[in-house]
């Protein structure tokens, strides 16, 4: 797990992460075409949301791309996406708490917002290029630029926009109110309430991601 400070921050390795691996290639599993036939929206404050719009629950991670513990736990998400963000019984929420990546997370969680703004599937298409290209150290001052070429989007245009752009604010004002302390961080929202800690077998998991069967058996719950 890796400590949040403020926005532009440098991350500590820290333990406790709750992580069950499913995948040797966290990030095999689901590719950019994967998010084309499931439904996207956003929240009233902007917050980013894949699934169906009619799903009992809402999974929600905090997360960074270049947080290796975030990037470990890409095979939980990836699996999490396949069995019930694709079949429609749960909905995913993605919040940028730059941690590790500092303010170079900050800077491009703020130019992704920009580059949907140009072209709608490209925040979630995003997200997987970054996670993928940080975990092969393609992670550095040109991978906006690099970004705006691969989703075919105007560079110029997205920095123009970031430099107005508060989503990243946005996702980590929530995470400093609901008392997220690290990434990756997962809970749970039920329809619209707020994002709340998964209570298991009596104890409250509010630190690190949580194991899939975990997650499944919140889903399940939630759709029986």
């Amino acid at each position: 797990m890796l400590i949040i400070g403020v926005i532009l921050i440098v991350a500590v390795v820290a333990a406790g992460v709750f992580i069950l691996l499913s995948s040797s290639d966290p990030a095999a599993q689901v590719t950019t075409s994967d998010y084309d036939s499931v439904p996207q929206s956003r929240l009233p404050d902007g917050g980013f949301v894949v699934g169906n719009p009619d799903a009992p629950v809402t999974i929600v991670e905090y997360a960074d791309y270049a947080c290796p513990a975030c990037q470990q736990y890409l095979s939980v998400t990836n699996q999490l996406f396949d069995e019930f963000i694709k079949t429609g019984q749960a909905k995913f929420e993605y919040r940028i708490v730059p941690t590790a990546g500092g303010q170079l997370t900050y800077f491009l969680g703020q130019i992704v917002v920009c580059m949907e703004d140009q072209k709608a599937g490209s925040y979630w298409k995003a997200k997987d290029i970054l996670f993928q290209w940080a975990m092969s150290g393609r992670y550095n001052q040109n991978t906006g630029r690099d970004l705006a070429r691969e989703l075919g989007v105007s560079y110029e245009e997205a920095l123009a926009c970031a430099r107005t752009q508060t989503q990243v604010e946005t996702d980590v004002a929530l995470a400093n109110r609901l008392g997220v302390t690290g990434t990756p961080a997962v809970m749970v929202r039920y329809g619209d309430g707020d994002p709340e800690w998964v209570t298991y077998n009596g104890q409250v998991l509010n630190r690190g991601g949580l194991p899939f069967n975990i997650l499944a058996e919140v889903i399940r719950s939630a759709n029986s």
